[in-house]
């Protein structure tokens, strides 16, 4: 039976962000009016709004306004005065602030109606009351919320096109929107007050323009506080060496990361380089120095700010996702000339995260790699999230691979069947396996039966390397 998250109708909104289209004309003398100018609004309300033009348009001016909201047929009429003007950064574009003066009062419940159907502030306002870790907003669909891992729809109206655009576009600013139509994908992050952060993912499915946004922590969670073995603490005191998380997509890769950074800046005093895309958790400096630089924004990607981030003096690096070769490489030779790198890779175990590294290299150039590797490698950490016995909320279920002796000789030679005997019988390096992780939170009673042995399941079937 499918859940539905209950989306109240408010008769009172305030003034939100919103693009969409109007035409406008300036009501001159003896009722006589300007030529059509077309525009876009920046934000919306019942009683105002206001909107972009590249002409000025004096206060006290009075307007006839032909407003289109997404969904209606017909134009919505306004007449109204404009109360304010301000340039934009950009020369010859102006801001323009309009009061109502005219309007029918079904139009103005109209309006209403659509801000509150639009508002993509109030559904992460649901998002955190409800405790959801997403927001998807789906042509076709109404918002889905994912819940304790599981996928529970608002109940309201389902998303159309043209809705869904403007919806998505009204929480990005004019550099966002021309990189998404250029590239036809965009990471961002949207923080509608200081208290609040998301993660928003913008992309194209069948034609249609969708979104997804991640509920960011306010504050960066402790090792401990994730539920993380000691282990990972110990790895995250390391002085030089590569580090990495993996785990499907959603497995809280970032988030471990984030844990592991705070703990380095409370404990030493060193300089750390955060390349990431985009930045989600912002770090203090405490006793170290943290630089985030964000992928697209600051700098072109991460194989580019790499090539340049050992002239800035760090001691640490954090590399948000091992995308490329070059910036594999890249990653060794910041490890091989002493420093630490933090990173992640997306892959659903720890052998297959080694493979995927090795195995994105030509044939011909593999077995220097893993040569490589098995010298820069100090521990893996990969991580699942498992829903809780109580419905409420995940719970993190954790792998470590330490490198040993016999681990660098299992990567040198790839013979990575080794793995999972060695991860086994390695307690005494503080070694652990998925399965009694999962074994472990099924015995504490975090997790169900059921999930226990589903999990298990599911992730020893996952060992297989080509």
């Amino acid at each position: 039976m499918v859940e539905h998250v209950r989306y109240r109708e408010r008769r009172r909104v305030p003034r939100i962000i919103l693009r969409t289209r109007l035409i406008y004309q300036k009501i001159e003398s003896e009722g006589k009016v300007s030529e059509s100018k077309e525009c876009f609004t920046k934000n919306l309300s019942s009683v105002g709004l206001l909107f972009q033009t590249d002409e000025i348009i004096i206060p006290t001016t009075e307007l006839k306004i032909a407003l289109y909201l997404p969904g209606l047929t017909q134009s919505i009429n306004i007449q109204a005065k404009v109360v304010r003007i301000e340039q934009t950064e950009t020369e010859n574009r102006y801001i323009v602030g309009v009061m109502y003066i005219q309007i029918e009062e079904k139009d103005r419940e109209e309006i209403i109606r659509r801000i509150e159907f639009m508002d993509i502030k109030k559904l992460l306002e649901v998002a955190l009351t409800k405790g959801a870790s997403d927001l998807h907003l789906i042509y076709g669909s109404p918002p889905i919320f994912r819940i304790g891992g599981q996928i529970v729809p608002l109940e309201m109206e389902s998303l159309e096109r043209f809705e869904l655009k403007d919806m998505i576009y009204s929480v990005l600013n004019e550099e966002q929107i021309s990189r998404f139509e250029r590239e036809k994908e965009l990471d961002f992050i949207f923080s509608p007050n200081p208290e609040a952060r998301f993660r928003g993912n913008v992309y194209q499915q069948r034609g249609n323009i969708e979104a997804t946004f991640r509920v960011i922590l306010p504050t960066i969670p402790s090792i401990k506080e994730l539920g993380l073995f000691e282990v990972v603490e110990d790895l995250a005191r390391k002085k030089r060496g590569m580090i990495i998380v993996c785990g499907p997509t959603g497995s809280g890769k970032t988030t471990t990361l984030a844990a592991m950074v705070d703990l380095i800046n409370k404990e030493r005093r060193c300089v750390i380089i955060c390349l990431e895309r985009p930045i989600e958790y912002i770090h203090k400096n405490i006793k170290s120095i943290v630089k985030q630089r964000e992928i697209g924004s600051d700098t072109l990607s991460f194989a580019n700010a790499l090539r340049h981030v050992l002239r800035q003096d760090p001691d640490v690096i954090l590399v948000g996702e091992l995308e490329d070769i070059e910036t594999i490489k890249t990653v060794f030779t910041a490890v091989e000339t002493g420093h630490l790198v933090l990173t992640t890779i997306p892959a659903p175990n720890t052998a297959q995260a080694i493979n995927r590294i090795v195995g994105i290299f030509p044939a011909e150039q593999q077995r220097l790699v893993s040569l490589q590797l098995s010298f820069c490698l100090e521990g893996v950490i990969s991580q699942i999230l498992l829903p809780k016995k109580t419905g409420e909320g995940r719970i993190v279920s954790t792998e470590i691979l330490i490198t040993t002796d016999a681990v660098r000789r299992v990567i040198r030679n790839m013979d990575l069947v080794q793995l999972p005997s060695i991860i086994q019988t390695g307690s005494i390096y503080k070694m652990q396996t998925m399965e009694s992780s999962i074994r472990s939170l099924y015995e504490k009673g975090l997790i169900s039966e059921e999930v226990a042995s589903d999990y298990s399941r599911e992730f020893v079937g996952k060992l297989i390397i080509r």
